[in-house]
Parts: structure tokens; sequence; C-alpha cells
């Protein structure tokens, strides 16, 4: 996803409703200069969980082995998500 201000973007990025009911996604430093007129919502996906092998945070339920609090952040999920596991299958495979 990228931010509709400055095209720039990353895991954490929020989905946000203006004045008019509309709802888009916004990066953090853009959030902080717009915030006053925004309302965080809902967004599309639900980052909550983080693969220990390549550190990318996502959705919980593409990890293959989910462990809670295994992220080391509060009691957000860690495991091992579907590419690591398939690659790690494929060498530990021969």
């Amino acid at each position: 996803m990228a931010c509709r201000f400055c095209g720039g973007g990353d895991a954490w990025i929020k989905t946000v409703r203006d004045e008019e009911g509309n709802t888009f996604p916004i990066c953090d430093p853009c959030y902080l200069v717009y915030r006053a007129e925004l309302v965080i919502v809902p967004g599309p996906v639900c980052v909550h969980g983080k693969c220990l092998s390549c550190g990318t945070w996502m959705n919980a339920r593409e990890l293959v082995d989910v462990k809670p609090g295994a992220a080391g952040k509060g009691d957000a999920p860690g495991g091992t998500c579907i590419g690591c596991h398939e690659i790690a299958a494929t060498e530990g495979g021969g």
C-alpha cells in the first residue's frame, strides 16, 4: 500500500477517513501533518504477526507455526511465513 499524499509506505501504513468520508492509506509522517482532519479506521489487512525468519510483519493467518508472544512485541504472535517455510522445506528436502 502506498500513502495517498507522498506515495511512500510500509507495513505500518494507516488507513484513515477524512471529513468527507473517504478512506485511504497514509504513512506516519503524512499522518502527523494531517491528523487533525483524519480518523484512523480499520484497514483492509490486519498486520499482527511477524515471521521470525525474514522479519516481515503480516497477518498472523499467513504464519505456519504461530506462537503467541514470539514476535517480542507484547503478545504479538510470531512464526514462519509460508514463503520462508517453503524455502526451508526445499533446502531441507535436498
